[in-house]
Order: C-alpha cells, then structure tokens, then sequence
C-alpha cells in the first residue's frame, strides 16, 4: 500500500510544481509540492530500498527538466506576460527599426526643449527626443547637433553652423594629451 501512496505523492508533486511555474500563489504550492515529494521518497523507503531510491533518483532527474522547462515556457503564459509586460514573440522589427532611426539622425540640427544637464529633451525634425549632451550644458532653447547614437542614446552638442562643428572637441571626452595642454608639473 505504501508503494501506491508513493507514487501518488510523486504524481502530486509534478502537479503542484507545474500549477507553482503558472499559478501565483507566493510559494505556498512550492512548499507542497516539496512536502508531496519528500513523503514519496519516505514512503518509498519505507516500502523498499530500490524503491525509495529509484523515487530519489528520478527526483534528481525530473526535478530539474520540469523546473527547465517551465520556465522556459512560463513567458509565453498569460501569467508570465503579465508579470514580465512584455511579448517573448514580439518581432525585433520596431527595435531595428527604432535604432536605424536614431542612427540616421547623426549630423541632424534640432532645438534643445529643456535644459540638457546632461540629459534632456531636443526636438530634431519635428519630433521630441531624449538625448544626453556630451561635454558640457545646453540650455532651452539653443541649438544643437546630434554627434552619436551610443547604445540606443542620441548624443547632442551645441551647434556652431557650418564652421565644421565637427573640429571643435567635447570637453569631458577629449583626451586631455589631444588638447595640446602642456604638463602642469613641469
């Protein structure tokens, strides 16, 4: 009788650690589920050792591919899509999309709308963006250069017109031995 009840227990724990993976109940099942699966492993033992320790041993292995899977497929739940706000199957499309954008606008003027200490809001052809000013602060309403987009960041600087604004460095980035400063030891 103890075997039938061990089994049981095996089946029910594979139960309440499936219904943990999809249902929130704050580890309540978990701990269920590892009191469902110890009792089987003690009543395995108790009927015979190579019973209990086949249960331990296909504890061991079924454990840790439920636990694999699971959360593998956990983000593709309504659940985990709601936990996490975000859609696993959603194509990479808009991100590329969004980023080629970003990358098109380098050498683009456009108008500071809030003070950039560093980071603030610019608009360049007609759309508000937030950027990071690169050396120093840019004031609203002044004009402005996007210079890089880093990591999805677009990177303005004060824009100087056409003396090449390229030429004229951003102070915190410009190596100080570029700058022609001679050495204050010496």
């Amino acid at each position: 009788m103890s075997l039938i009840y061990a089994v049981l227990l095996l089946v029910l724990f594979l139960i309440l650690l499936v219904l943990e993976l999809f249902i929130p109940s704050g580890g309540l099942l978990g701990v269920a589920a590892a009191a469902s699966i110890i009792a089987s492993i003690i009543l395995g033992f108790m009927h015979s050792l190579a019973v209990g320790a086949l249960l331990l041993v296909a504890t061991a292995v079924i454990v840790p591919v439920l636990i694999s899977v699971g959360l593998r497929a956990w983000p593709h739940t309504a659940m985990g899509k709601r936990m996490l706000t975000i859609d696993p199957d959603a194509n990479d499309a808009i991100e590329v999309q969004l980023r080629d954008q970003r990358e098109a606008m380098v050498g683009k003027t456009g108008i500071a709308k809030t003070n950039l200490l560093p980071s603030g809001l610019v608009e360049i052809e007609g759309k508000r963006i937030d950027a990071i000013s690169i050396g120093m602060a840019i004031d609203k309403g002044e004009r402005i250069e996007v210079v890089s987009v880093v990591s999805g960041k677009v990177r303005v600087q004060p824009y100087y017109g056409e003396v090449n604004s390229k030429s004229i460095p951003a102070t915190l980035e410009t190596p100080i031995e570029s700058l022609g400063i001679d050495d204050w030891r010496a």
